[in-house]
């Protein structure tokens, strides 16, 4: 186990004996949660390869940018205005 300080922009470093045991590399992205007050988990997400995220996030309508970016646009001013679904 190890002991860090939270730093005063909310970052905190992971030993090495944590990052050794968790199996966590220099840029890897991970999912943080809180399951309850004073508990936080931090699970390792996995890298994909460009053929995998492809096959994964398949796309088989046509893309429309301009509408799409229209669509992105609108719902983050929601979101920033607190009216945003989740």
């Amino acid at each position: 186990m190890g002991i860090g300080r939270v730093q005063p922009r909310g970052q905190i470093t992971l030993t090495r004996d944590v990052r050794r045991a968790a199996h966590i590399e220099p840029g890897d992205t991970v999912s943080i949660r809180v399951p309850e007050p004073g508990k936080v988990e931090i699970t390792v997400l996995p890298r994909l390869k460009l053929a995998e995220a492809l096959e994964r996030y398949r796309i088989d309508d046509p893309v429309d940018i301009a509408a799409d970016r229209l669509l992105w646009q609108e719902t983050a001013a929601a979101d920033v205005l607190g009216r945003g679904d989740g």
